[in-house]
């Protein structure tokens, strides 16, 4: 999951994402700020086909966040 969002973010910011460290958040990464926060929403709405409210929009402020909300949207592992 923590990859995906990356690579969200890498499309979002164009940076690559072995540049995006697992502590990003808003104001510490380049490009993110409250402009390139919308944007990062919308690219994870439209990748993961979900809709993130207002008060969750300002509540994913940093990669950890993200990946805390987006977890039970993935699909569950393959019983072995």
């Amino acid at each position: 999951m923590r990859d995906d969002i990356k690579q969200v973010m890498a499309q979002v910011f164009r940076l690559p994402a072995d540049q995006i460290p697992d502590t990003a958040k808003i104001n510490n990464l380049l490009n993110w700020d409250s402009l390139g926060h919308i944007q990062l929403m919308l690219a994870l709405e439209d990748r993961f086909g979900l809709r993130i409210s207002a008060e969750n929009i300002l509540k994913l402020q940093t990669l950890e966040a993200i990946e805390q909300f987006l977890a039970p949207t993935a699909p569950a592992a393959p019983p072995a």
